[in-house]
């Protein structure tokens, strides 16, 4: 049942992109904005897993593992989003950073900004995520903080990948949108289905 569930999020999490660039005229960028918004969620969570092993288990290689990695993490985190508005500078030339935020963040849909309907949303979702797969099993009890970190660092280090080679492919030649935007989730999907698998 729980698996049935993951693989109904993750079509809707491939069906909301599609959807925003085809219907809602979303360009590339207003795209990467809303898997920001998923990966900085991400990120706190793995955090709050990490406090709740560290917690638990009351170990202080834990807690060194928890610093070590959040470290890494927020490293990685930062050169993703570097590399991301590089590749987008190369892809969308002449592109304002701070008017394509403010028209995500002031994007109306049922008369509601949706920087304050979405932003807690996702991590109202990412929150109710965490309870149900890490605190009502009680797998912090089984758990250690590396196993918790991998797959997000593993995550961060498939976007850097991806979106360096876009840099590198946008040196060579510029695809339309729909290219980069298909691109994004096919591999997000993918990624997240071979996680449920």
């Amino acid at each position: 049942m729980q698996q049935r569930i993951k693989y109904i999020q993750l079509v809707f999490e491939a069906i909301i992109p599609l959807a925003g660039y085809f219907l809602w005229d979303w360009s590339l960028y207003f795209i990467l904005l809303f898997y920001f918004i998923d990966i900085f969620v991400s990120e706190v969570i793995v955090h709050l897993k990490s406090s709740k092993v560290t917690r638990d288990h009351g170990n202080r290689e834990n807690r060194k593992a928890w610093i070590r990695n959040g470290f890494f993490s927020a490293t990685l985190l930062l050169l993703c989003l570097v590399i991301i508005h590089f590749a987008m500078v190369q892809i969308a030339v002449g592109i304002d950073f701070k008017n394509e935020f403010i028209a995500f963040w002031t994007y109306e849909e049922l008369g509601v900004q949706q920087g304050y309907l979405l932003v807690p949303l996702v991590a109202f979702a990412g929150y109710q995520q965490y309870k149900m797969e890490f605190l009502i099993p009680a797998k912090y009890r089984n758990t250690m903080v590396p196993a918790i970190w991998s797959p997000h660092i593993q995550a961060l280090i498939i976007i850097m990948a991806f979106a360096g080679l876009c840099v590198g492919i946008a040196q060579l030649v510029i695809f339309p949108e729909i290219v980069y935007v298909l691109g994004i989730v096919l591999l997000s999907g993918a990624y997240r289905y071979m996680r449920i698998r």
